[in-house]
């Protein structure tokens, strides 16, 4: 089982497509962090809700001025700090749509759960298209680059510092080198 890293807020809304996540003590959650949480329907279901961390945040609780963290950092005013996540919902499995219950455990997600809140389970053909802060790689679905299914990547970028440039030439080097291309390989020119 992956690492326990918070609990679901009971004091924002969550929603089937956006929670907020309190992280535990001794955890931390950053951006693009993939996370999990199962929820047990009444019919005993079980739901797999995943998401990827689009905002932190940190506060004191117990604070209600600005000037208040002085106090606190002196000791006067009592008050902890609290560190929150928000999630955007990626995946549901079962594909039923229903919000995760507040007080929920929320873990991060790890090899197949990762693959699963990615949707890398269902791809069928994999490009290489980097690595996760956590050194995780990232897949492209080949077929939404070849025409199967569509053709068109987007980067985006700054103009003039060859980010862009780079990156493009390193997917045409994927994708040559990764045998996404299979049979193809051999007829296939950029």
């Amino acid at each position: 089982m992956s690492e326990v890293v918070g609990r679901v807020l009971g004091t924002e809304d969550a929603t089937p497509l956006e929670f907020w996540v309190a992280v535990a003590p001794g955890s931390h959650l950053q951006l693009d962090d993939v996370v999990a949480i199962d929820r047990d329907l009444p019919n005993g279901e079980r739901i797999g809700l995943y998401g990827v961390v689009s905002q932190v945040r940190a506060r004191h609780e117990g604070a209600r001025f600005d000037s208040d963290v002085f106090l606190i950092s002196d000791g006067i005013l009592p008050a902890e700090v609290a560190e929150a996540a928000q999630v955007q919902l990626t995946r549901v499995v079962p594909e039923t749509f229903v919000p995760p219950l507040p007080g929920a455990e929320v873990r991060r997600a790890v090899d197949a759960e990762r693959d699963t809140a990615l949707d890398f389970d269902e791809v069928e053909r994999r490009l290489p298209a980097g690595l996760s802060r956590d050194n995780d790689p990232i897949y492209l679905d080949f077929d939404f680059v070849d025409g199967t299914k569509g053709a068109h990547i987007n980067i985006s970028g700054i103009s003039g510092v060859a980010t862009k440039t780079s990156y493009a030439t390193f997917l045409l080097y994927s994708m040559f080198n990764s045998g996404v291309l299979g049979d193809e390989a051999v007829h296939t020119r950029a």
